[in-house]
């Protein structure tokens, strides 16, 4: 913004400031999209091994159905909390995986973008500095 002459200053900035919002909004989309499909994709990963065929699947569901017919749940309603309580752990877990998945790929797309940062010229100041109003 140091070229810009003082009366088109007003133009500059509402055009930068149009740029860093759509740029946000669309950063915002593009990672919001990234976390909902990987966390997608973690659901399946994991709901893959859940299978009432197997020891530990069955041993937690037992666990977790017990643990609520003690506290006061009717046996059919306890089963099926169970089952709910199995898939809530199995979506706690795939949004946790989702959560560093896309953490990993901000940390690289900056990462990649960093080299940038030494290919751009320092402003030239050819004013003096005074109050900006």
């Amino acid at each position: 913004m140091d070229p810009i002459p003082k009366q088109e200053m007003g133009n500059a900035t509402s055009l930068f400031n149009l740029m860093r919002n759509l740029g946000g909004g669309f950063g915002i989309a593009a990672a919001t999209t990234f976390l909902f499909r990987r966390q997608q994709f973690h659901t399946a990963r994991l709901g893959e091994h859940i299978d009432t065929l197997n020891v530990q699947v069955h041993g937690w569901l037992s666990s977790a159905q017990s643990a609520m017919i003690m506290r006061g749940v009717d046996p059919a309603s306890a089963t099926g909390r169970s089952y709910g309580a199995l898939w809530g752990t199995v979506q706690r877990q795939a949004s946790m995986l989702a959560f560093i998945d896309t953490f990993r790929a901000m940390a690289i797309v900056f990462l990649l973008v960093l080299p940038f940062l030494f290919v751009m010229k320092r402003p030239t100041h050819k004013r003096g500095a005074g109050p900006m109003h």
